[in-house]
């Protein structure tokens, strides 16, 4: 298959590449700079430069590539220390909300049958201790999320349009490829852990190769639609922490107390602090995916 891929040198897209190339896939994949086309030569793939907002630039792409699916997988996620600012997400949303809409319309004008994106999980509402996906519980719209959910409804725009178009909500990723994972990994060093929010509400992460290995499979095996890609078990934050401090071979870390953490989370202070307990099991039952690391206590303990 042809595929034309966005955000090909980021920490999924560099997990995500290799995949498609094994697969036999012909990878086209868009270039902002020089390096990152070296970057994307290197992986195997072949460097397009084009604007990601014009979607006449687009539509010309992807007609003389003869892409048959595109995977939009571009962010500018800010760093932690910036990322409580919600002006510090204006060119992720950029890239989210206009980006996506720009595919779409240049997609809908070729041969492109599908379309996939990765949104976020944060998208759910605070929901206790009750399994949620996105079946069962619509999205709660906040300032931080509502990009990624203007980008899921381009692709509902283009299912419409009786073409297949994928949206997958992703835990938060970890590896030691994820440089958040590893920031996280060397507080818990250092005997800190910073996660705002009660001890027993929910989060949900996703080992970072097998979020790749998700969009790969949905490829070619899932029908249009909107799916959870979260580990097995999601944990509590206060067995998280317990996981964290195994991890790194202490007993136990010291909690930086929430009044001092929602000053530093800022603008994230809604979504952050939320309990969501997602369930993977309607993309396990249409597709061969399952996660290779089930949980978090397999994974921060493959981390080194």
């Amino acid at each position: 298959m042809n595929i034309f891929l966005t955000g090909a040198t980021g920490v999924l897209g560099k997990a995500t590449l290799p995949l498609l190339l094994a697969a036999g896939h012909k990878v086209y994949a868009l270039s902002r700079s020089e390096s990152n086309a070296t970057i994307i030569r290197q992986m195997g793939a072949e460097p397009i430069t084009v604007d990601l907002f014009d979607s006449q630039a687009l539509a010309k792409v992807l007609k003389e590539t003869k892409a048959e699916a595109v995977i939009h997988l571009a962010t500018k996620i800010p760093p932690t220390t910036r990322a409580g600012k919600l002006a510090s997400w204006q060119e992720n949303d950029h890239i989210r909300r206009d980006g996506t809409r720009a595919l779409v319309d240049a997609a809908l004008t070729t041969g492109v049958q599908t379309l996939i994106y990765p949104s976020y999980y944060f998208v759910y509402p605070d929901s206790g201790d009750r399994w949620i996906d996105a079946e069962s519980t619509p999205p709660q719209p906040h300032p931080i999320v509502q990009s990624t959910l203007d980008a899921e409804a381009e692709v509902a725009r283009f299912t419409k349009a009786q073409r297949r178009g994928i949206v997958l909500r992703m835990g938060s990723f970890y590896g030691p490829q994820v440089p958040s994972a590893m920031e996280q990994y060397r507080m818990a060093q250092k005997g800190f852990a910073m996660m705002p929010g009660r001890g027993e509400a929910y989060l949900c992460s996703i080992w970072i190769e097998d979020a790749a290995r998700a969009i790969v499979i949905a490829l070619v095996e899932a029908p249009a639609g909107i799916y959870d890609i979260v580990d097995d078990e999601p944990l509590t934050r206060d067995a998280f922490a317990t996981t964290l401090a195994q991890s790194v071979g202490k007993r136990r870390l010291f909690r930086i107390p929430n009044g001092i953490l929602m000053l530093l989370v800022g603008a994230l202070r809604g979504v952050a602090t939320r309990s969501q307990r997602v369930s993977n099991r309607r993309f396990k039952e249409l597709t061969s995916w399952r996660p290779t690391v089930p949980n978090m206590q397999k994974g921060w303990s493959m981390i080194k």
